[in-house]
């Protein structure tokens, strides 16, 4: 279940934020008043999405939606008063932060949301295609390195090495890393 974390100084804020939200009654809303609150939750749950409602009681708004995306994977939007607008320090598209300006339209929050919700799905995609060449690759390296032991110690060729590991393989119904891993086990390589 998607997470969506609002974090606002004031009660009043939170309500109008889930009010718009509602279109997502999948997702759980969380909710904290400062920014102590919002780092204590983001250990322990791991939202989708974070909107900062600007601005925060004795905090910058700026520096915790910074911290949210230095520490979290979710997509940060913050909402920030129009006199904020040609204050540089509150660019924050540049660390990929979307900033909208209040008032705003509902369609605008409600777009800046799906975008925002879109985005870290994408990432997500990406993240796990990551994770699984990453695994992939680090079979590769163990497979390798089994095969050269094998050059090494028993004097084959690397097509022989290659072969032996996949024939024992298929002859033990085992996969190439397991007979990899037995190899290096062999050697005391591991």
């Amino acid at each position: 279940m998607n997470q969506i974390l609002i974090i606002a100084g004031k009660e009043s804020e939170k309500e109008n934020l889930v009010c718009l939200l509602d279109c997502y009654s999948t997702c759980q809303i969380l909710y904290a008043s400062n920014s102590k609150q919002a780092k204590e939750l983001i250990a322990s749950e791991t939202p989708t999405l974070i909107i900062i409602n600007a601005p925060l009681p004795n905090e910058s708004a700026q520096d915790l939606s910074l911290f949210m995306t230095q520490r979290t994977d979710a997509s940060v939007i913050m909402l920030l008063p129009d006199s904020y607008r040609n204050i540089k320090e509150y660019n924050a598209e540049e660390y990929g932060i979307l900033t909208l300006y209040k008032p705003f339209k509902r369609s605008e929050f409600e777009r800046a949301v799906k975008f925002a919700i879109a985005f870290e799905n994408r990432i997500a995609k990406i993240q796990e295609k990551n994770r699984k060449l990453q695994k992939q690759l680090s079979e590769v390296r163990t497979v390798h390195r089994a095969k050269c032991l094998l050059i090494q110690h028993l004097h084959m060729s690397e097509p022989q090495a290659h072969r032996y590991i996949e024939k024992h393989a298929m002859d033990c119904r085992q996969s190439k890393l397991e007979v990899a891993n037995n190899i290096l086990r062999s050697y005391h390589e591991i």
